[in-house]
């Protein structure tokens, strides 16, 4: 928003406030940085914070003064920002540089984060009762977890709702726990909000994430909250027009965190997997003379992304590759589950009847506590001779390698695009010196000149060339006759100046 004022005009100052001291965990408060004149810059300032997150866009609003035929300038930024943690937080110090070479220091502003009772809690009543007692808006997160016990790679499950009681316009996910101790899996969720009794209030309740978690280290975790930032509309009155008045406030709530427990594996030898998992082994299966094929399959409850593929218990009569791994994951409200695929290509070294011996790996069961060991028995197959790639493809030569398509193109695309946009890189180099050249520490007449000097246009010809010398004349004129060109008369002393050369250049 641009206000223009005409009226008298009382001296602007650079300012930095706070709207409160002291605030809760969930609470928002508005910084305000005010700036006048050289110090106001075209660039959105960056406020340094401490234990403060900064949300959203500032709004901006600009005013400008006209008084003696001085123009001054001034614009104030608005930001919302919302507490990190409890204990101290600090606005600023900010160090304003003016575009004059000016230079001033806002000082800093402490704020005292007192810790919120209701987002301490991840009961609901709890949590509502608070919020009521205090006069706040009804809308709140609560984080779930289906078990608070869990061994390492052990999956768990868990989900924040958001809790709504209040008349929401608009709201969204504002921050989300790191999780660097573990695996993380997203799941789908059912956005559908549902109708739930919280002591004797219906609320609405809606899932915002769903994750399961699988612990990559033991100890005592601790899992984040997430933090939901919405636009509430708070009613004035009770009447039967009630719910068409009231004002628009933003409120903010982060849930509180959960604990999990998390036990190390005992000992006792290496591990391919851990979960609750099932492992199916088809049939081996040869076509036209090629590898025989076999294919595995790890499936269950479990991270399989980190599962190493089973092993031949004895040795095979062939040679033997694996491929394959891809991981396939459900991820239905309520159901999660993995699957992974090997694909075991046994060339084999004669014809006749192939004996595949058992597959075998190891893994540990979360349910149970115990190690299992997941087998597929042993399988015939009635085989043709087959060579491996590496002994039925010749040999490649370095007159025989295909040629790097994508390297010849990639470098075809660099040098048609330096061939088309260098000259106009130099052009535009180019141009800025001759602008600075005939402009930099230069009066109003010597600008004339040297412009003069460079280009020969006709003030009366009627064409882009002459509207840019006119324009550019009519400026020097005018700026001879009061004698002080301002910073705002300079830049566009410069650019009317750059008008008339590129016209000059057409």
């Amino acid at each position: 928003m641009t206000v223009f004022c005409l009226l008298a005009f009382s001296a602007f100052a650079n300012d930095l406030t706070v709207d409160r001291n002291r605030i809760q965990v969930n609470d928002l408060i508005t910084i305000t940085l005010s700036l006048e004149g050289t110090f106001a810059p075209s660039d959105e300032p960056m406020i340094p914070v401490n234990n403060l997150a900064i949300v959203g866009e500032p709004s901006v609003s600009s005013e400008f003064t006209w008084i003696n035929g001085q123009v001054t300038r001034r614009k104030v930024y608005r930001y919302r920002a919302r507490p990190l943690a409890s204990g101290a937080a600090r606005v600023g110090p900010l160090v304003l540089n003016a575009s004059d070479g000016q230079r001033e220091t806002l000082r800093a502003i402490a704020i005292e984060v007192i810790p919120d009772r209701a987002s301490g809690s991840n009961d609901p009543e709890v949590v509502l009762r608070e919020l009521v007692a205090s006069g706040r808006e009804p809308l709140f997160v609560i984080a779930e977890i289906n078990k608070t016990n869990a061994y390492v790679g052990e999956p768990v499950t868990v989900t924040w709702w958001l809790y709504n009681a209040a008349v929401v316009q608009q709201w969204q996910i504002a921050t989300v726990p790191k999780l660097v101790e573990f695996w993380v899996e997203e799941q789908q969720r059912n956005e559908t909000p549902e109708r739930v009794y919280v002591g004797d209030v219906m609320v609405q309740r809606v899932p915002v994430r769903r994750v399961v978690l699988f612990p990559l280290q033991s100890g005592h975790l601790i899992i984040g909250g997430v933090t939901v930032q919405a636009s509430v509309l708070r009613r004035r009155s009770s009447g039967p027009f009630g719910i068409f008045a009231g004002e628009l406030i933003e409120s903010s709530f982060t849930s509180a965190s959960l604990g999990l427990d998390v036990k190390a594996i005992p000992e006792g030898g290496a591990l391919d997997a851990v979960g609750d998992l099932s492992l199916a082994c088809a049939s081996p299966l040869q076509k036209n003379a090629g590898p025989v094929v076999l294919r595995i399959t790890l499936s269950g409850l479990g991270n399989l992304r980190a599962a190493s593929p089973p092993r031949f218990e004895e040795k095979v009569a062939g040679t033997v590759q694996v491929e394959g791994g891809e991981v396939t994951v459900v991820r239905d409200e309520g159901a999660f589950a993995m699957s992974r695929q090997w694909r075991y290509l046994i060339f084999p070294e004669r014809s006749g009847l192939l004996d595949l011996p058992p597959l075998s790996m190891r893994i540990f069961d979360p349910a149970s506590g115990t190690r299992r060991e997941l087998r597929c028995g042993t399988s015939f197959v009635n085989a043709v001779t087959a060579q491996a790639p590496e002994a039925a493809l010749p040999a490649v030569t370095p007159s025989s390698r295909p040629l790097p398509w994508p390297l010849i193109i990639g470098a075809i695309a660099l040098v048609f695009a330096a061939l088309v946009f260098v000259p106009r890189l130099l052009r535009e180099l180019k141009l800025r010196r001759d602008v600075q050249e005939i402009v930099r520490g230069a009066t109003p007449a010597e600008i004339r000149a040297r412009i003069e000097e460079r280009v020969s246009i006709d003030l009366r010809e009627s064409s882009e060339r002459g509207d840019a010398m006119r324009a550019l004349r009519s400026l020097l004129d005018a700026a001879e006759r009061d004698r002080d060109i301002a910073v705002d008369g300079e830049q566009e002393i410069a650019r009317r100046v750059r008008d008339v050369l590129e016209s000059a250049r057409k």
